[in-house]
């Protein structure tokens, strides 16, 4: 990705996109077909290491929308539900009532909706969740613990995944679902799953609303880079005049207060870069962050 210094600020040049391109379930373009990566490792098949590596698994959930968030939450509320059917989990909107399967793994306990539950709250508009301390309050609205992980290391992520906990993270999405550096125009939540190590180093296992495959192997210094680039976004345009440029008609969210980058950009580092939403049930201790209460 091409980057230059202009005005002692870092710029960077989005790469025009491939010419094989289609809409992605949040109406961000990406590839039309996937191929799956190889991965080495003791003649074992991909699935199989992918499986065993996994120390905190999720079922997929196909996001409508913006709702990048939001989806990876229902992720993880599914993986706890399934652990014990008394944690609940609750479907992220009405739209996902004809997509068993797809959109949701488990019957939802609850007859709220996750949207509804985050508009009502302020934090987001069409389902856009740019502040990780918000999605980490709307996962406390149903009746779990969580908390945010400020200036997380990869060694702060290995440390949720080795408890058995699925950690929500924030990242720059390229067009195959895999991690970029597009300067945050392009961010994107996935759940981590687990890791493990080959002869090319640490792998991290993720998982994220897309659906283009259900399990994805991203080398971790490569999504550590990706963490970092969550610098700005072009979404809520010139934040504070409360305009969404992409959709008219629409409010910027109540509690949407992104600093103002200029030249129609909106500053998400502080409130997204590096970031981990460490969501547990009642009971279960989590690794640390702050709680979102």
């Amino acid at each position: 990705m091409p980057v230059q210094i202009v005005g002692g600020r870092r710029v960077v040049t989005p790469l025009p996109p491939p010419a094989d391109v289609t809409v992605a379930p949040d109406g961000m373009a990406r590839n039309r077909t996937v191929a799956p990566s190889v991965l080495p490792g003791a003649g074992l098949s991909r699935a199989a290491i992918l499986e065993r590596a996994k120390t905190a698994p999720v079922p997929q959930r196909v996001q409508i929308g913006p709702t990048c968030g939001l989806y990876a939450l229902g992720m993880v509320m599914d993986a706890w539900h399934a652990r014990d059917p008394k944690h609940p989990t609750a479907l992220v909107q009405d739209l996902d009532l004809d997509g068993r399967g797809k959109q949701y793994t488990f019957d939802p306990t609850t007859d709220a909706r996750i949207l509804d539950v985050a508009k009502a709250e302020g934090f987001t508009a069409l389902g856009e969740m740019f502040t990780a301390r918000q999605l980490a309050k709307t996962a406390e609205r149903f009746g779990y613990v969580a908390t945010t992980h400020e200036d997380a290391t990869l060694e702060d992520l290995y440390r949720v995944l080795d408890a058995g906990h699925p950690a929500i993270v924030a990242f720059d999405v390229d067009y195959n679902g895999n991690p970029t550096d597009n300067g945050g125009d392009r961010a994107h939540y996935a759940v981590i799953q687990g890791y493990f190590d080959d002869a090319s180093g640490r792998v991290l296992i993720a998982r994220h609303g897309w659906g283009v495959q259900e399990d994805h192997a991203w080398p971790a210094e490569r999504f550590d880079r990706s963490w970092k680039a969550l610098q700005t976004t072009k979404f809520y345009g010139a934040p504070g005049d409360d305009i969404i440029p992409g959709h008219p008609g629409v409010d910027e969210p109540d509690l949407m207060d992104l600093p103002d980058a200029g030249g129609g950009r909106a500053k998400i580092y502080d409130s997204l870069g590096t970031k981990i939403v460490e969501v547990v049930p009642v009971g279960e201790a989590p690794v640390g962050g702050t709680r979102a209460r």
